[in-house]
């Protein structure tokens, strides 16, 4: 039935008043809603912040060991001078870029998480040679070369060319994102489950309310741009909280990884990094607008 004049300044009246024909504030469960909407934005930014900075970590440890080699001569198997001459072989070779003999310094650095900064561990401890191989380009041909030169230097001596590694931290870390993937999938879910929950619980409450909005001649449109408005105004509080809780939870990370000695990765976000989290609390408004809209003409089609 089409809403007469009267009826159109009635409820203009009433939403410039109150903002809603249908008291959808005064029923218990708003803050819960407001408050499970928090804990979906909180959960969202923590699975996206995490394949994200997943993702950073795998790029940097694949970026700095796919043209990279390590020898490892047992210790007390070569000198110094040994150790010089083949690094100015191994320098000689084609597509190696740079080779060195890794100092007490290098070893003190690389096991100082573990070990500390106490330089008079490592002085007894037997600590093997290390010499560090950056190459250009790795090919089977220099590989191989490199292979054959210290099998003839140095037969005890083990030649790591981080492949085997490589490949089982890329496994670990794609499956990491592709479970990070499907939980950020989920939360969307549940997210679009509750808040049609939520509407539905509201129409059904407020039934007489919204029979008697269709006799005096409100449209589909009108009634659902009611629960809209309300879904929308509960989704904003919810979302506002979330990102505090995300915000501070990154700081605290941040600042907590600073503060380690090497054993964590540093949070790192780029400029799309941030364009993708801040993306986040505008698709939730969308799937609670969207799923709000659905959910007010699917449930008033079923009434008489």
């Amino acid at each position: 039935m089409p809403r007469s004049p009267i009826h159109h300044h009635i409820f203009s009246i009433a939403h410039r008043k109150n903002g809603y024909d249908i008291p959808l504030h005064t029923r218990l469960g708003t803050e819960f809603l407001v408050l499970l909407i928090a804990l979906m934005t909180y959960l969202l930014l923590l699975s996206a912040s995490g394949s994200i900075g997943l993702g950073h970590m795998a790029n940097k440890w694949v970026s700095g060991l796919e043209n990279a080699m390590t020898i490892e001569i047992p210790a007390k198997q070569t000198s110094p001078q040994e150790a010089s001459g083949l690094v100015r072989k191994l320098e000689k070779i084609k597509n190696v870029n740079s080779a060195r003999v890794l100092t007490s310094s290098d070893m003190q650095d690389m096991l100082s998480p573990w070990l500390g900064n106490d330089s008079s561990v490592l002085a007894d401890l037997p600590l093997p040679t290390l010499i560090s191989l950056e190459l250009v380009e790795r090919t089977p041909e220099t590989t191989q070369a490199i292979q054959n030169l210290v099998n003839a230097t140095a037969p005890d001596a083990i030649v790591d060319s981080h492949e085997a590694w490589l490949v089982d931290l890329l496994k670990l870390t794609n499956g990491l994102r592709l479970t990070a993937l499907i939980v950020f999938g989920l939360i969307l879910f549940v997210t679009s489950f509750v808040i049609a929950g939520a509407v539905r619980s509201r129409m059904a409450m407020h039934q007489r309310e919204l029979e008697l909005l269709h006799t005096m001649g409100a449209t589909d449109k009108y009634i659902s741009l009611q629960f809209i408005r309300y879904i929308f105004s509960q989704t904003l509080k919810g979302l506002a909280f979330g990102i505090l809780a995300g915000f501070i939870t990154f700081i605290g990370f941040a600042l907590f990884t600073n503060q380690s000695s090497g054993t964590l990765p540093e949070l790192e976000m780029g400029q799309t990094d941030w364009i993708i989290l801040l993306s986040i609390p505008f698709l939730l408004l969308v799937i609670g607008t969207f799923t709000a809209r659905q959910t007010v003409y699917s449930v008033l089609n079923e009434m008489p």
